[in-house]
């Protein structure tokens, strides 16, 4: 079995929403990837950068979470025989909010950061925060305002126009999707039609929750994480 995973973050490019579910993994490490700072990001680059840390930790699986799991999908795309699993969590295969992305584009570009900072907290509340409630909430809210603005509306037009939905059936390895039936983005009816057209794909919902379930529902999150190792390390002979 295979004893490391490299998990791709999502917009804010931090791990420690994972850091929950790494709990319930002893025998499966979750590395993250630090995205290139500092420029405009290339599909290109990204999927180049991707492979280099996969073979660096001698692995073939490939966990992307939100805008993680797009990075992912298009590694898997562009070189796929560095791939031998691919997990999404919260993911999509088209940008899901084009609306609220050029928002944020504009907003980084056009606004001071004393009314940034807001702006962006309104967006994390509306879209990313979910079901998160209370002390995680505001928690969440505190941290998305404080963030470099920049990097993320360097991420969001890297998402701009992303759509692999057509391409999704030549992804070959085994695939396992999870999301939770509250999020907006990925729970979409539409979408989740899109992940059947990879060949061999799990898909499993967690009832009740939003966007952030690596950190509401670890336990869940990890056990599928173990699962989806396993059949991947079988189908390799690990």
């Amino acid at each position: 079995m295979f004893s490391h995973a490299l998990y791709l973050p999502g917009l804010d490019g931090a791990a420690r929403w994972v850091n929950s579910t790494q709990e319930h993994l002893p025998d499966l490490e979750l590395v993250p990837l630090a995205y290139p700072l500092g420029r405009d990001l290339k599909w290109d680059e990204l999927a180049d950068v991707v492979v280099a840390r996969l073979r660096a930790l001698g692995t073939g699986l490939l966990i992307g979470e939100s805008f993680g799991g797009a990075v992912a999908q298009k590694t898997t795309m562009l070189r796929p025989a560095a791939v031998k699993g691919l997990c999404l969590i919260s993911a999509f295969s088209h940008e899901p909010e084009p609306f609220a992305s050029a928002l944020g584009r504009a907003a980084s570009r056009l606004l001071p950061r004393s009314v940034l900072s807001p702006v962006a907290r309104l967006l994390a509340g509306w879209k990313l925060a979910g079901t998160l409630k209370g002390e995680e909430r505001q928690k969440f809210l505190k941290y998305f305002e404080n963030l470099d603005h920049t990097e993320l509306a360097r991420r969001l037009k890297l998402l701009s126009n992303f759509d692999v939905s057509d391409r999704l059936i030549g992804i070959k390895c085994p695939v396992e999707v999870m999301y939770g039936s509250r999020d907006a983005f990925c729970a979409a009816p539409e979408q989740l039609e899109y992940w059947k057209r990879i060949g061999d794909v799990r898909m499993h919902q967690f009832d009740g929750y939003g966007h952030m379930v690596t950190q509401e529902v670890p336990i869940g999150v990890a056990r599928r994480i173990r699962e989806w190792a396993q059949r991947v390390g079988e189908a390799h002979g690990r």
